[in-house]
């Protein structure tokens, strides 16, 4: 809605227009949706990768403990799709455990849910750097941000923000409208 309002200016013998108030910079507004959306991602990216370095040390623990109580290598490995030397080096690591007395069923059915865990969270991990990429390949190709800015919001450096989004086709709707 455009208001014209004419009022007599007591400062000089004119008039003055009022015609509401401006429209907002359209690269304004998606420097700033593009500022928002990249910390969100580098939170999210973050809280990600806090969550799966406590799923790792709690799967490692769970490993451990399952060797101290006597399981073989071979099924753990098979249960944690892992190399047998990465079990062994796990079972090495933690020497001082005592033996729970859990079942060895029990304990593979938690190294395969924790294990389940971890690949959900390395596919949500993969989803959201993919977001990422098309958002700072966007942002770059429109010249909504300089490469400086990009990594400070990112968390990346310029050359490798540079050198992630060479060639790379955003595709649409990375930035709303």
């Amino acid at each position: 809605m455009l208001l014209v309002i004419l009022h007599r200016d007591d400062r000089s013998a004119g008039y003055y227009r009022y015609r509401g108030t401006a429209k907002p910079d359209k690269a304004a507004v998606q420097a700033e949706k593009t500022r928002k959306l990249l910390r969100d991602s580098r939170q999210r990216i973050s809280f990600n990768a806090t969550s799966m370095r406590a799923l790792s040390v709690r799967l490692n623990q769970q490993i451990a403990q399952a060797l101290c109580d006597g399981m073989k290598v071979t099924r753990l490995a098979e249960a944690a799709e892992l190399a047998r030397w990465a079990v062994r080096t796990v079972g090495l690591s933690s020497d001082d455990l005592l033996p729970s007395g859990m079942p060895a069923e029990q304990h593979l059915a938690l190294i395969r849910q924790l294990k389940s865990e971890l690949v959900e969270l390395e596919e949500s991990k993969a989803v959201l750097e993919h977001r990422r990429l098309n958002l700072l390949a966007v942002a770059r190709r429109r010249g909504v941000l300089d490469d400086y800015e990009l990594a400070a919001l990112s968390g990346l450096q310029r050359e490798t923000i540079r050198k992630m989004t060479w060639g790379v086709q955003p595709e649409s709707g990375a930035i709303p409208a």
